[in-house]
């Protein structure tokens, strides 16, 4: 069963949420789903079912200034006019959405299942709360944005906030996405998402995915990276929470497994005990929607069969 709601954040904005349980008995855990950037949660809804059918529930809910969430924030890619720092804000909003589903479900564990720019939401999210979970799961995963300065890029998109404001449009979002497109054949500009072409037709159709981030939201995401990749903030995790990472070897995003490599070298130097990861073959940045998307999926359920 899907239920489709919304969930107040800190602030007051309606997050939209969406929720799928089993028909019958107690789920086994809750794996909450924080998607990645310029696209929405509906999008996991195959990935749901899935766990669903498993004696799993999930929650999952769009982010600021996207999905159905975005009616509330100025748009897609638009995080409000005002200087709080929405970075900050979805990492809190993700809290609330856990929340919500662990006051309705008491004692039944959550998992934080974070796939590209929402495995760095769920990466922050450990630093801050790890005691709300039982494990992380980050699928296509990188340390940091790929082949960009971030310095750099900070100062360009502070000016752009000071000369045009907040929710002005940046090319900062597309232009890094149409870099990651270089290795591959060019026909709908989104082919580094996926081998299958029918999963790369229906993002390029979906109005609600491939969007350009305001200069505020771009900021806000750069300054996050920068956040959670400091030492101290990285020693934050405990030991004790365990860690899965799933990639594609033919995603850019990771630059051939480089800045897969240094993300699981910063969580060893952390202490974290139980680590593991896997790199598919072939696969490209979505692995959920992959030509082996099926053995993306049970391998996942595997993880989590032996962690809850």
């Amino acid at each position: 069963m899907t239920t489709t709601s919304t969930a107040t954040a800190h602030d007051g904005i309606q997050l939209a949420t969406y929720t799928w349980l089993p028909e019958s008995g107690r789920q086994r855990a809750f794996v909450q789903i924080a998607h990645g950037a310029a696209e929405h949660a509906q999008r996991y809804d195959r990935f749901a079912r899935h766990l669903v059918s498993h004696g799993y529930g999930v929650i999952a809910s769009d982010h600021r200034g996207h999905g159905a969430t975005a009616t509330g924030t100025g748009g897609f890619g638009v995080t409000g006019e005002g200087d709080a720092d929405s970075w900050r804000a979805m990492v809190e909003d993700l809290r609330t959405v856990g929340g919500q589903a662990r006051a309705l479900h008491p004692g039944v564990p959550v998992v934080l299942l974070g796939h590209s720019l929402g495995a760095m939401l769920a990466r922050d999210y450990a630093q801050e709360y790890p005691d709300d979970l039982a494990g992380v799961i980050l699928s296509g995963v990188f340390r940091s944005l790929p082949g960009t300065d971030l310095e750099a890029a900070a100062a360009r998109l502070e000016r752009e906030v000071a000369e045009q404001g907040r929710t002005a449009v940046s090319g900062f979002v597309p232009e890094r996405f149409a870099s990651f497109n270089d290795a591959f054949a060019h026909r709908t500009g989104s082919e580094w998402l996926s081998r299958d072409e029918a999963e790369v037709d229906a993002y390029a159709a979906d109005e609600r995915c491939g969007f350009a981030f305001s200069a505020g939201l771009a900021l806000d995401w750069v300054r996050g990276i920068r956040k959670l990749n400091d030492p101290a903030n990285i020693a934050r995790i405990p030991a004790d929470l365990p860690f899965h990472l799933a990639v594609g070897t033919e995603d850019p995003c990771n630059q051939g497994l480089t800045l897969l490599y240094e993300l699981l070298e910063d969580l060893r130097y952390a202490g974290i005990e139980d680590l593991t990861w896997k790199a598919y073959e072939g696969a490209r940045h979505e692995i959920l929607n992959e030509t082996n998307r099926d053995e993306v999926q049970d391998d996942l359920t595997a993880w989590l069969d032996k962690h809850v």
